[in-house]
C-alpha cells in the first residue's frame, strides 16, 4: 500500500495500491466552493515520499533564535511552506510540517531533538503530517475541530482541540480565524508568534497583510481584520514569522497593530476619494 500525496496541494492522503482520481483531493471537489476550501490552484496529479526523494533537491535550514528554526524543501513542492520546530526542554513542536519525508529532512530534525507535537496554522497546511508522526513515535497531531472536514488521512494520532490549546509547556496554539474557519496561531511565552499566512508578510519590508485568498489577492474584512488583532492582545510578542518565510525580529506586535489599522481604514471606505 502506498501513502499518496496531491503535488497541487502537498497533502498525504490515504494508503491504496493505486492513486486516486484527478479529482481526489480533499481540496478538488466541487461540491465546496472557493470560498470555503480556499483557492490552491491546479490539483490532480499524485506523487508518493519514495517518488519525491528521488528528486534532486537540498532542504534549507534556517536558525532564528530562542530555539526556534525553519526549513524548507529546494525546489520548492506544492504550496513550498516554511517549517517551523520550536525547541523546548519538554520537547520541541513541529509547526506547518513539510509536504515530503525523507532522511535529510528527518535527520536534520533529529539533530536538533526530534518532534513530540505536532500542529498546523490550517488545513492547507495539514502536509505530511501523519507520516511525520508516526517517523517520531507517533507524536500528537494536533487539528482545530473547524479543520476537521479537511483532514485528508485520518489516524489515532489526531487529537482535537477548540479556542485554546498547550502542545508543550510554553507554547500556546490559539484559535483566530480569517484565512480558513479553523486558523491558528502558535505562541510562545518568550514573545515568538507563528502566524502561517494568517497574518502574512508583503512586498515591504518589517509589514504584514491580511488576506482571505492569497492567489487573488481577496483582503480580509475590517471586522476580521479587528478580531484578530483583538484576540491576540493578550499574548505579548515581539517576533512574528509566516509559512511564507517572512520575518519580523523586532517590534512585531507594533507592526502588526499598525498595518491592522491601516488595512481596516482602506478596506472600510475611509480614503475612497483617493480612488
Amino acid at each position: 500500500m502506498t501513502t499518496w500525496i496531491c503535488d497541487g496541494c502537498g497533502l498525504e492522503h490515504p494508503e491504496s495500491a493505486t492513486a486516486p482520481p484527478a479529482d481526489g483531493c480533499v481540496f478538488y471537489s466541487d461540491e465546496v466552493s472557493d470560498e470555503m476550501r480556499g483557492d490552491l490552484g491546479p490539483h490532480g496529479q499524485w506523487t508518493t515520499h519514495e517518488e519525491l526523494a528521488r528528486l534532486p533537491h537540498t532542504t534549507m535550514h534556517r536558525q532564528h533564535g530562542r530555539g526556534v528554526h525553519s526549513f524548507r524543501r529546494e525546489p520548492r513542492f506544492a504550496i513550498g511552506h516554511w517549517s517551523f520546530l520550536v525547541r523546548t526542554p519538554r520537547g520541541n513542536l513541529l509547526w506547518d510540517p513539510p509536504a515530503y519525508l525523507d532522511d535529510e529532512v528527518e535527520g536534520l530534525i533529529r539533530t536538533l531533538g526530534g518532534v513530540a507535537a505536532i500542529a498546523t496554522s490550517h488545513p492547507h497546511m495539514f502536509a505530511a503530517q501523519i507520516a511525520w508522526s508516526h517517523a517520531f513515535d507517533r507524536a500528537p497531531v494536533l487539528v482545530h475541530t473547524l479543520g476537521k472536514e479537511w483532514i485528508p488521512r485520518p489516524d489515532p494520532v489526531i487529537e482535537y482541540w477548540d479556542d485554546h490549546a498547550t502542545p508543550l509547556p510554553g507554547i500556546e496554539l490559539i484559535h483566530v480565524g480569517g484565512h480558513m474557519l479553523g486558523s491558528a496561531v502558535a505562541h510562545t511565552t518568550d514573545g515568538t508568534l507563528l502566524t502561517g499566512d494568517t497574518i502574512a508578510g508583503c512586498l515591504t519590508p518589517n509589514w504584514v497583510s491580511f488576506q482571505r485568498n492569497y492567489p487573488q489577492h481577496l483582503p480580509m474584512s475590517a471586522s476580521v481584520v479587528r478580531r484578530i488583532v483583538d484576540t491576540l492582545t493578550p499574548y505579548p510578542y515581539d517576533r512574528l514569522y509566516t509559512l511564507g518565510g517572512d520575518t519580523i525580529d523586532h517590534d512585531a506586535e507594533r507592526i502588526v497593530a499598525a498595518a491592522a489599522n491601516r488595512h481596516i481604514r482602506w478596506v472600510s471606505g475611509e480614503f475612497d476619494h483617493l480612488t
